[in-house]
């Protein structure tokens, strides 16, 4: 197990002008909210030692997947070194990228009062505690947020009191600790109450977000999170001004010599399923108002450019709806998509026709569609860019609890890196200790999302080439108030992790290890193939005989294309018949996966 040990205040190596790496990877990285502020320093690691073609991610993953595209791009620029600096910005401006809507802004104060501070020195998790500021956070945030529903539920018990002032000395105390009660009581419930009414009224308006990701009044200009995207993407990109915004079109095209894939995760919450954005199909269509209301003018006005109104069988009446274009997509679009974690960031909307609506009118089928959290589906979707055999390395950066039983006695920087160079290692499962209902119902919800994820990182030829940062419980995830200091230990576990996969991967034990469960895997295919092949179904004929049919169905095929066909799937057979014995595949690496069938997510 490779444990990095450098501490947090080691320097970033200064930019140098040195020559394009020879060698290329694909990078996946996993999402986690603030989490993703380790991931500048890892990308500013790897970049020294590869270029990247394929990149990709989840949520904070998939930012990261559009910045490391830009620095890409902009490589010969100091696309990388920029991406340095971005580092060092969130260290003091991480809060200030998440701003609240006007009509939430009250709840978002709460909420972020409810949240307990990180430690200000070394103190371990384990004693992480809610301190006595906590509750006078949450009175001044009432105070500040809802004086008047405050005011309103305060009268009752304020008139007991008043009246308990009256009341002879036989039950005067009696009078004053039932006015007390009603007064707390109703301190509490009046905000209650408003904001009840607030989450009614207005979280759905905002499609579940306290958060559109725009920059609002009083902030800096450019500093809100979609914002600040858009103008650091043009910029790592090294990009003049009315060049942008960044694209997945500008980084494929036919000019230049190395060409850049991005792909993040979002959740059709509508249709209940995953997609893999850029979509492969123009089966949807953004509103032109909903989206400037989402992303900066400039953005919505090139998707305009790139795009088409839709055709008149949409029945959009008097929506501004254009063709969600897969072709050429800002990169700013692909990271927020799949960053509107429920709740804290608002949903993106989409249009489609669902077709079936049989028994509808045609203007009923258009439906409004929202797009949440990749992570809903796949917060670490290593299977992206994998192939049978790799022509490059698939990097994976993973993010998980620190476990002082797992890692090691917490300090400031040990233990934090982990990734296996031994064939045995990582090959268990990591547990989760279960506590509390919000703990019971938390892990319910992450086994739902997240096993399909988990299983694939521990196979033979994945699990080698993923390095996992454990992040204690005041790192990363919802700590939007993490101080400047764990922030810029964040970024240098960032940088220890990609320290980890140039110094320790083995691309050529990771070829090898690939080959031998390929191969094992292919040769149960196959031999299921051979077996199926020669099945006989009584009267009905069998697959050799289905072949050489004349079909009557929509898949009725030329006489030759049938014969080679069913020639193709005899030698394939054949090939299953003559496969490896038992003997010899107990011989190979063990590998609990198969090849099968599986739906498209794009």
């Amino acid at each position: 197990m490779t444990e990095a040990t450098t501490t947090p205040t080691d320097p970033i190596a200064p930019p140098q002008t040195k020559p394009l790496p020879s060698r290329e990877c694909d990078l996946v990285m996993k999402g986690g909210i603030t989490s993703g502020v380790v991931y500048p320093g890892a990308l500013k690691r790897l970049s020294e030692s590869y270029r990247f073609v394929n990149i990709g991610g989840t949520s904070a993953g998939a930012i990261a997947a559009a910045f490391a595209a830009a620095a890409e791009y902009g490589r010969e620029s100091g696309g990388f070194e920029k991406i340095e600096e971005v580092g060092n910005e969130l260290s003091n401006s991480v809060l200030e990228k998440f701003q609240p809507e006007p009509a939430m802004a009250n709840l978002f104060r709460l909420l972020m009062s409810l949240q307990p501070k990180a430690p200000k020195d070394d103190t371990p998790q384990d004693s992480r505690k809610i301190d006595w500021k906590t509750p006078l956070a949450v009175v001044w945030a009432l105070l500040r947020g809802y004086p008047r529903d405050m005011a309103k539920g305060a009268i009752p018990g304020a008139i007991l009191l008043v009246l308990a002032l009256f009341a002879s000395s036989s039950v005067v105390w009696g009078w004053l600790i039932v006015g007390l009660i009603v007064l707390v009581t109703g301190l509490i419930a009046g905000p209650a109450l408003a904001i009840k009414q607030q989450l009614q009224d207005n979280l759905a308006k905002q499609d579940y977000g306290l958060c559109r990701g725009r920059t609002q009044a009083g902030y800096p200009e450019n500093s809100g999170l979609t914002d600040w995207m858009t103008v650091k993407l043009d910029e790592i990109a090294g990009l003049a001004p009315g060049q942008g915004p960044l694209s997945t079109g500008m980084l494929c095209a036919e000019t230049r010599s190395h060409k850049i894939t991005v792909q993040t995760m979002t959740t059709d919450i509508t249709t209940r399923r995953p997609f893999i954005l850029p979509m492969q199909s123009n089966l949807y269509a953004f509103d032109e108002t909903e989206f400037r209301a989402l992303f900066p003018d400039r953005v919505v006005d090139a998707m305009i450019t790139r795009s088409n109104r839709v055709s008149e069988h949409w029945h959009a009446g008097d929506k501004n709806l254009y063709y969600f274009q897969m072709d050429d997509v800002p990169l700013v679009v692909l990271a927020r998509m799949s960053l509107s974690f429920p709740g804290l960031i608002s949903a993106v909307p989409l249009y489609c026709i669902d077709h079936t609506l049989t028994h509808a009118a045609p203007k009923d089928r258009l439906r409004r569609c929202v797009f949440s959290d990749g992570g809903l589906s796949s917060n670490f979707p290593v299977h992206f860019f994998d192939s049978l055999l790799p022509k490059r390395p698939t990097f994976g950066i993973a993010l998980a609890s620190f476990d002082p039983d797992r890692n090691g006695p917490e300090d400031a920087y040990a233990g934090r890196i982990d990734l296996p160079v031994d064939v045995k290692e990582g090959r268990a499962l990591r547990t989760h200790p279960v506590t509390g209902l919000g703990g019971f119902v938390g892990a319910l919800f992450d086994s739902a999302k997240d096993w399909q994820d988990s299983l694939q990182a521990v196979l033979t030829g994945f699990r080698e080439r993923i390095v996992t940062i454990n992040l204690t419980e005041t790192e990363g995830g919802m700590n939007l108030q993490m101080p400047e200091k764990t922030i810029k230990l964040l970024n240098s576990f960032g940088a220890q992790a990609g320290d980890a996969l140039v110094r320790d991967f083995d691309f050529e034990a990771h070829r090898r290890r690939r080959f031998l469960t390929e191969i094992r895997a292919l040769d149960d295919l196959l031999a299921q193939f051979a077996a199926n092949w020669a099945h006989e179904f009584g009267d009905a004929p069998n697959y050799p005989a289905l072949a050489l049919e004349d079909g009557t169905t929509e898949y009725r095929l030329p006489a030759g294309l049938r014969q080679k066909l069913h020639d193709r799937a005899a030698q394939i057979a054949a090939l299953g018949a003559n496969g490896l014995s038992d003997a010899e595949k107990e011989q190979l690496p063990k590998s609990r996966s198969r090849l099968r069938h599986i739906a498209e997510m794009s």
